[in-house]
């Protein structure tokens, strides 16, 4: 029998990092940590699972991907100018937090546009700082074919972000 409640107690931290990151907004994270675990309590055989960590983390990454793409086909979230929090210390410079932050929005509309495998090889190695040994263990995939899936992320996502970069211009 799992004990899922000690589960949730060890993993649920880190899957909450892995979808708040992924998607910075308190409901659209809640949902998809919400998911993650009730994708993993319907498995059908749960005992096979040595390690759950990486596949919490992995299952949860899915999740948050899918919900970013949902996100970017409707193009209908917006922010309200409350929930944009105040720069925290007199180190911060709010220029760099705002092209910090539209960078990162960018990357996350970028990633939507990347397939499944590309955007979470990309997630784990650049912004999880995995390396690829440790992101194929996870995937349970070959270290040759992370390396292949990152550099095609990070070229398609290239050309997405600097595509993007040339529509914004042309609108100004």
């Amino acid at each position: 029998m799992i004990d899922w409640a000690s589960i949730l107690a060890v993993h649920g931290s880190r899957v909450w990092q892995t979808v708040y990151r992924l998607l910075d907004h308190d409901a659209d994270a809640l949902d998809c940590y919400q998911e993650t675990f009730l994708a993993a309590l319907q498995l059908p055989e749960p005992e096979g699972i040595d390690d759950w960590s990486p596949f919490l983390v992995s299952l949860a990454t899915r999740r948050a991907m899918d919900c970013l793409r949902q996100r970017y086909r409707v193009r209908t979230r917006c922010v309200a100018i409350t929930a944009i929090p105040e720069p925290s210390g007199e180190a911060d410079d709010p220029l760099q937090q705002a092209q910090a932050n539209e960078l990162m929005n960018r990357v996350r509309r970028g990633m939507a546009e990347l397939p499944e495998k590309q955007a979470e090889v990309f997630w784990l190695s650049c912004l999880e700082g995995l390396s690829p040994h440790q992101i194929a263990a996870r995937m349970q995939i070959p270290p040759g074919q992370v390396r292949v899936l990152l550099h095609r992320a990070r070229t398609r996502l290239g050309a997405i972000l600097n595509l993007n970069r040339i529509h914004e211009r042309e609108k100004e």
